[in-house]
């Protein structure tokens, strides 16, 4: 119920943000909007999901199973922040004589920043590491006692 409810409140929301690109097509430009749209779907499903598999079959080789999942988190928080920093340390958005739009090292921010994400990583692989691991899981159960 709570899906169904939660797609209709989507799509409605997708509507209602289309109606006004398409409205306010003087403003918006929709066939560069969908051009955006269709090279960012290229973009993700060509190059970014591929690498994706692969770091993660790469990554499930080498690091062991119970260690993993700090280091996949690591893995995502990283792309997520270069993500949202790449246009700032491009300097997109920065317009000439006004300082004030990006006025930070963002190349120097964001290596403060992975440093930090992958500092955590390596405490929480070390915790751990350092804990006992678990129990070998038995092949097969005793056979029940008794019947029914």
């Amino acid at each position: 119920m709570a899906s169904r409810v939660l797609t209709i409140l989507g799509v409605a929301v997708l509507a209602f943000g289309v109606g006004g690109l398409v409205v306010n097509a003087d403003v918006t430009v929709p066939g560069s909007w969908g051009l955006y749209v269709l090279g960012g779907l290229a973009l993700h499903d060509g190059l970014i999901a591929p690498l994706a598999m692969v770091g993660g079959a790469l990554l499930a080789r080498v690091v062991p199973a119970r260690l993993r999942p700090p280091v996949q988190g690591g893995f995502l928080v990283s792309a997520s922040l270069l993500l949202v920093a790449i246009p700032p340390w491009t300097g997109r958005g920065a317009l000439p004589g006004n300082d004030s739009l990006l006025p930070q090292d963002y190349g120097t921010n964001l290596l403060i920043a992975l440093g930090v994400v992958w500092a955590l990583v390596a405490v929480l692989v070390a915790v751990r590491a350092a804990r006992q691991p678990p129990p070998p899981v038995r092949a097969s159960l005793p056979a029940p006692r008794g019947g029914w």
